[in-house]
């Protein structure tokens, strides 16, 4: 392998690294793919504030301000380095606040001329990407007043909420300023536009998908109970029958399985000629699905978790070795 290939192998080891930093095993695909814009807006946002940090270091030189400015550049990878909390919406809105309350203290230290102000429009920007409209309506309308109303605040007091760095004055820096700071509240504005795009795009996509599935189990779940039906009516299961068996599956008796091999007596021998030598809580499984309950259902009746139940029938479907495009209650009502 040649060192750009290398290199090339390293920097895409490293941008997976950055971009699935954080994901839960237990996170769905919505998740899942919204950490993965976390990280990489961070990211973005880091490197932009951290250009802009430099670059107000070569104005003002080492000072507490640039430093503290640089500072505010390296907060964003703490952020998406605190993975527990970057989601948590009252932090998210506090450190909106902290933001807001920093650009208008800028806005007067380096005097209307820099055009430090437009930062606020990159907060408000920014909004979407961290709140759901119709979910965080309040907090949105919230954030978005208290930016407006400071940069009311700011522009009434003249820009003069505090006293104006005398050194931008004496070397004429505003334009510069006003040009760096331009340059960068639009490539902020950008990113935001481009994420919340990226945003809207996977929300729409998995939602069709959601959608689809849906319907699909639906349909799957009509044509078991046809199956089902079909098949009491062939063992001439009457209605009490029917009700007996469903009854003692809700109490999770221990009578429950006896008396479903009274109604299926060749179910289990079935299962033992493909090859499968079935333990109880397994049979016990089988037997549900067979019932044609759904996991919520038997999580329920059994006392056990949805993920307990999925991981069962997970090595279930290994042991009887069920195709693994075929929906496995599908298979077991097929029998």
């Amino acid at each position: 392998m040649t060192l750009k290939n290398k290199f090339s192998l390293k920097k895409w080891q490293l941008s997976r690294f950055i971009s699935t930093w954080g994901i839960s095993e237990n996170a769905n695909e919505l998740e899942r793919c919204f950490t993965v814009l976390i990280n990489q807006y961070l990211i973005l946002l880091f490197f932009i504030f951290f250009f802009h940090s430099i670059s107000i270091v070569i104005f003002l030189g080492i000072t507490v301000n640039s430093i503290f400015l640089g500072g505010i550049s390296f907060s964003w990878i703490l952020v998406m380095l605190l993975k527990e909390y970057r989601e948590n919406k009252s932090l998210i809105a506090s450190s909106f606040i902290c933001l807001s309350l920093v650009v208008t203290y800028y806005s007067s230290f380096c005097g209307q001329e820099s055009g430090v102000y437009l930062f606020y429009f990159s907060l408000l920007s920014a909004l979407p990407f961290f709140f759901e409209l119709k979910k965080d309506k309040k907090i949105i309308f919230f954030i978005a007043g208290f930016i407006l109303a400071l940069l009311y605040i700011t522009i009434l007091f003249d820009f003069r909420l505090v006293d104006k760095n005398s050194l931008i004055t004496i070397k004429k820096y505003e334009k510069k300023l006003m040009i760096l700071n331009v340059t960068f509240s639009i490539l902020v504005f950008m990113v935001d536009y481009y994420f919340i795009e990226r945003k809207r795009s996977i929300v729409s996509t998995l939602n069709s998908e959601n959608e689809y599935n849906i319907n699909a189990i639906k349909s799957l779940q009509n044509k078991n109970e046809r199956l089902l039906k079909n098949q009491f009516a062939a063992n001439k299961l009457t209605e009490d029958n029917i009700n007996e068996i469903m009854n003692l599956a809700q109490k999770n008796d221990p009578f429950f399985l006896n008396k479903f091999e009274f109604f299926f007596p060749e179910f289990f021998s079935i299962l033992d000629d493909r090859g499968a030598k079935l333990i109880l809580s397994e049979q016990h499984l089988c037997a549900m699905m067979r019932l044609n309950l759904d996991t919520k259902q038997i999580a329920t009746y059994t006392n056990t978790t949805i993920k307990s139940v999925e991981g069962k029938k997970y090595r279930l479907r290994k042991k009887l070795n069920i195709p693994s495009d075929t929906e496995i209650t599908q298979w077991i009502l097929s029998i």
